[in-house]
């Protein structure tokens, strides 16, 4: 699990124009620094939970949504206390039917991650939770890894189809409007349904979180730049980048780690995940 800022413009970082030409004009609506909260959750499996958006609004707007995600709203646009408990209830217990088969979550230090209320929460629904230590994500986390880049890939395709389509709203200036809270939830929910089974299965495998527990597919730990090379997908003019103006969700330093990332091998990186999961395996 793992929430991702979005903004509803996203203009490419590449362009084409006259050689030569003094001014090269980017076609946006004027909002790329307006943004919402997306959280996404899949399993070791492949499959995807449903996203959610969370949009910067007292209340959820009656516009109609695509069936398949969720609509939040608060006054930040963010995940809090109020908002995991709810994704708890609501989002994470749907990945079974049948009940709450015992399960392990994984997810960053972010302080909303794991306040009481939320640990609790999770205990009542059979969850272990298996929290990745600071500055760690982007090796551990499978989201982080690959699929949140491959998911802004597909979202930004939407968004330049939308852009040079004829189906605009404009202000009294003639600028173009920014697209429709039901709009960017529709690129989303779009976006993420086109996430490849395959590749959220590698992703985890990747991170060593379901790999064998003999050793066999130890080769698949670290094995990051791969996961993008084998989908063909266009990342290369992704921008990840967050907004200078946008405040990330910091991770708790009681959860930092000691260890130089940039240093870590593959045995070591699976001693770090051995370490990380060693209470569900023991229950398991």
């Amino acid at each position: 699990m793992d929430e991702t800022p979005m903004w509803f413009d996203l203009p490419s970082n590449m362009t084409i124009n006259q050689k030569g030409a003094k001014t090269v004009n980017i076609r946006t609506t004027g909002h790329e620094q307006s943004l919402f909260t997306v959280i996404l959750a899949c399993m070791a499996d492949g499959m995807k939970l449903p996203a959610v958006c969370i949009f910067k609004l007292k209340n959820v707007l009656k516009e109609k949504f695509p069936n398949g995600i969720y609509i939040r709203a608060n006054e930040k646009g963010w995940v809090n206390e109020q908002e995991m408990l709810w994704w708890v209830e609501n989002v994470w217990t749907s990945r079974n039917r049948f009940g709450n088969p015992r399960s392990i979550l994984v997810l960053d230090s972010f302080r909303g991650h794991i306040v009481d209320s939320v640990k609790n929460r999770l205990v009542e629904k059979n969850t272990n939770m298996a929290v990745i230590p600071g500055g760690c994500t982007s090796k551990l986390q499978p989201l982080d890894v690959a699929i949140n880049k491959s998911f802004k890939s597909k979202v930004r395709d939407w968004y330049n189809n939308w852009m040079i389509s004829n189906i605009h709203a404009f202000t009294s200036a003639g600028k173009i409007k920014r697209p429709s809270y039901s709009t960017a939830a529709t690129w989303v929910k779009e976006s993420w349904d086109e996430i490849n089974e395959d590749l959220i299965q590698r992703s985890f495998k990747s991170c060593g979180i379901s790999t064998n527990l003999d050793g066999s597919e130890d080769d698949c730990i670290g094995d990051h730049v791969s996961l993008l090379d084998r989908d063909n997908e266009m990342i290369e003019n992704s921008d990840d980048s967050t907004d200078e103006n946008y405040e990330e969700y910091a991770e708790e330093v009681d959860y930092e780690n000691k260890w130089d990332i940039k240093l870590i091998g593959k045995k070591i990186r699976k001693k770090i995940m051995t370490k990380i999961f060693s209470d569900f395996y023991q229950i398991r």
